[in-house]
């Protein structure tokens, strides 16, 4: 059978408008829902760039200190090359910072260093012969070339100076003999030179540096 509705019309409008406001209220949270879906998601693409924007910057950060430490390490890589080289050429112990140290504390306010010279340069020396141990028959001696020689590299000194007098030049190689930094110290010129306006003795010396 057919139902018929005897509520009144006004009653059944009433209805009419609540389901269709429920209706709309049911939409209006489901957009809602997905608005909040939409920006929860965006949220999360937004806090995904930025953790990558945040390990992108640290690994710029990384390369950057990567790329300043690569630059002083060639800068040390040249320094040792070049001490290298200066130690394949004149030792690894030499300093000429010692040695212009001892030469200022040896020569006096009156005088003055012109030029100095280092070099290395290689020496022969002659080995000590073994100790022969004594026999009932005499032992002829061994001839100069059954003893062994050996090349040693030594740091040879040649300075230029300028000093008043011949007294002082022979005052100052003295000085150089009997300091322990220098051995082997000879004359090598002096000669009569004007040094500032005024006359002077301008004088050479060699000597090998101890080390």
């Amino acid at each position: 059978m057919e139902n018929i509705d005897f509520l009144p019309e006004r009653i059944r409008n009433q209805r009419v408008r609540s389901k269709w406001f429920s209706r709309q209220v049911y939409l209006l949270a489901v957009f809602a829902g997905a608005l909040a879906l939409l920006a929860l998601e965006r949220q999360n693409r937004i806090s995904r760039a930025e953790a990558e924007l945040l390990l992108l910057t640290g690994r710029s950060a990384n390369v950057q200190r990567q790329l300043a430490m690569l630059g002083t390490l060639e800068s040390q890589q040249a320094e040792l090359h070049l001490k290298k080289r200066i130690n394949d050429h004149l030792g690894s112990r030499f300093n000429v910072m010692v040695v212009l140290a001892e030469l200022e504390r040896l020569m006096p306010a009156s005088m003055a260093l012109v030029n100095l010279h280092v070099e290395t340069v290689d020496q022969t020396s002659r080995a000590m012969s073994p100790t022969v141990r004594p026999t009932a028959r005499p032992v002829a001696a061994p001839s100069p070339h059954a003893i062994g020689e050996q090349t040693v590299k030594r740091l040879r000194l040649v300075i230029t100076g300028v000093a008043p007098t011949d007294v002082d030049v022979a005052n100052f190689i003295g000085q150089m003999a009997t300091s322990r930094l220098f051995e082997e110290v000879t004359m090598g010129y002096a000669k009569n030179v004007s040094y500032r306006g005024r006359a002077a003795r301008e004088f050479q010396a060699t000597s090998y540096i101890v080390r």
